[in-house]
């Protein structure tokens, strides 16, 4: 009975954990795609963006760092463009996802999960607020 109960146990914490997987992996999919623009020009860790960065590595130079800010302008409106007409289906995915991940859950678990959920979410929201800080101009959200 115990081995039984242990079993269904760890059969629950895996499932649990593959849902995570799956929703976590869909959340950083999401997360790079609206961060892709501030990552351009928002200071990273070292208080320097990534296109200085690359810029300093490659010996970019004045004039091609002209011709390239455009370039990552136009990109990045592209993608902002083609993200959102994927949005719906993607939040009703992570969405779906989590309803099923709750039907699992204890009322207990549920509730504590929500509370993760609200607390990821603030999160990424100080997250973008502080990369939004930090950009040069003409940040995408």
């Amino acid at each position: 009975m115990i081995r039984a109960s242990r079993g269904r146990a760890a059969v629950l914490l895996l499932l649990m954990f593959a849902s995570g997987l799956a929703v976590g992996l869909a959340a950083e999919r999401y997360a790079l795609h609206r961060g892709i623009g501030r990552e351009i020009s928002s200071p990273t860790r070292q208080g320097r963006s990534t296109i200085e960065r690359f810029a300093d590595e490659l010996g970019i130079t004045p004039e091609q760092q002209a011709r390239i800010d455009p370039i990552l302008l136009e990109t990045r409106e592209q993608m902002s463009a083609v993200f959102d007409r994927v949005r719906p289906e993607w939040e009703a995915v992570v969405d779906s996802a989590r309803a099923r991940i709750e039907s699992v859950l204890t009322a207990d678990q549920a509730r504590r999960y929500g509370a993760l959920l609200e607390e990821q979410k603030r999160e990424r929201g100080a997250e973008s607020k502080h990369g939004k800080e930090g950009t040069s101009g003409g940040g995408s959200d």
